[in-house]
């Protein structure tokens, strides 16, 4: 294949951020057309970016025979009808998280994509970032022994994203920060400890900042052109669970747009030869140079390794990899169980915080 034709479904933030600049970057990658129902937004996007094609409905986009591979960028309740749509008319697909609303629309993707022979990936960028590369390297190098517990956080102090737009208003998003950035730090921990089965999940919600909710800035104000905020909030502002799974290894996980607490992005790993931790504050940046601390025994002493790392932009690697799989007709980095596993326990973290209970999976 000469060259990857790419067509992207939804121009927001994270478009205008992060694919279209990081596509664009690439050898023999072209970015074909785009779409949003926003025709504003669509105008000002396709100038900016010189795309040459532009479509209010994004059927007429997947019609474009030419095009070999699709970015779903589009509110939540969208990304099921468009990956399956897409899949079906023969393109591979690139989804920004989450995946679905609940198991049976991602089920029903997967079969799709299985179906009709296409790559399908979820933008898990955090899988890309400097610091979980390192990592995945020496867990499976067997350097961390057996990992058997793990925390991971996303909190925001006051970070409502658009608030009264589609991320706030739980028809379009299927909840607050949980399915929003939890899911990232959800993944990434799972990813980590191999990927194990879940099979018990207790969760709580909360929705303390209904009142107070400011708009948090993202996606960016100059992104947002031709788009309308009603002022709904009727999502959690926070989420908290425990997962265990069936190898007995656990995970607390909590994410947060507004909170009275400390801020950022921050995992920890225990194993029984290493364990990690990784994290810096929200006023420290965000992915892309996360610090990372390896805590270990050598020589009959305990010893804190502080590795250095190379700068990297794990939505470039994302997209990278992306194409390499195209090219190379290699395995998308995220499995089709692997993607399940993190809807079903959303889904049991939503369904535990309403009904008060554990729930089984």
């Amino acid at each position: 294949m000469e060259k990857v034709r790419i067509g992207i479904i939804g121009v927001g933030g994270i478009t205008q951020y992060a694919h279209i600049p990081c596509f664009q970057k690439l050898e023999n990658v072209e970015i074909m057309a785009i779409s949003d129902p926003n025709e504003d937004k669509l105008k000002k996007v396709a100038e900016k970016f010189n795309i040459p094609q532009k479509f209010s409905d994004y059927q007429e986009l997947l019609a474009v025979k030419e095009i070999d591979a699709v970015v779903i960028c589009t509110p939540n309740v969208f990304h099921k009808e468009q990956s399956v749509a897409a899949l079906q008319s023969g393109k591979h697909v690139l989804c920004e998280k989450p995946v679905a609303l609940n198991s049976k629309e991602t089920g029903e993707i997967l079969k799709t994509a299985k179906e009709r022979g296409k790559k399908f990936m979820v933008a898990f960028c955090h899988r890309f970032d400097n610091t979980t590369q390192i990592l995945k390297k020496y867990i499976e190098q067997g350097e961390f022994g057996e990992i058997y517990y793990a925390k991971a956080t996303y909190l925001r102090r006051r970070g409502i994203p658009g608030l009264g737009g589609w991320f706030t208003i739980k028809k379009l998003s299927g909840g607050g920060p949980l399915i929003d950035c939890g899911v990232h730090m959800l993944d990434t921990a799972i990813w980590l400890m191999g990927s194990p089965k879940p099979v018990e999940v207790v969760g709580s919600s909360y929705n303390k900042f209904k009142k107070e909710a400011t708009d948090g800035g993202w996606p960016p104000v100059e992104s947002r052109t031709g788009d309308k905020y009603s002022g709904t909030f009727d999502v959690e502002d926070l989420a908290t669970s425990f997962i265990k799974f069936a190898n007995g290894a656990t995970l607390f996980l909590e994410a947060s747009w507004a909170g009275n607490s400390e801020t950022g992005l921050f995992l920890s790993l225990f194993g029984t030869k290493a364990g990690a931790k990784v994290g810096q504050s929200e006023e420290e940046g965000k992915m892309g140079g996360r610090g990372l601390k390896i805590f270990t025994e050598k020589q009959g002493g305990l010893v804190d390794i502080l590795p250095v790392l190379p700068e990297v932009n794990p939505y470039q690697k994302e997209a990278e990899h992306f194409v390499e799989c195209i090219r190379e007709n290699k395995e998308p980095i995220t499995k089709p169980e692997e993607i399940l596993n993190v809807v079903k326990i959303i889904e049991a973290i939503y369904l535990s915080a309403e009904k008060g209970e554990e729930v089984k999976l």
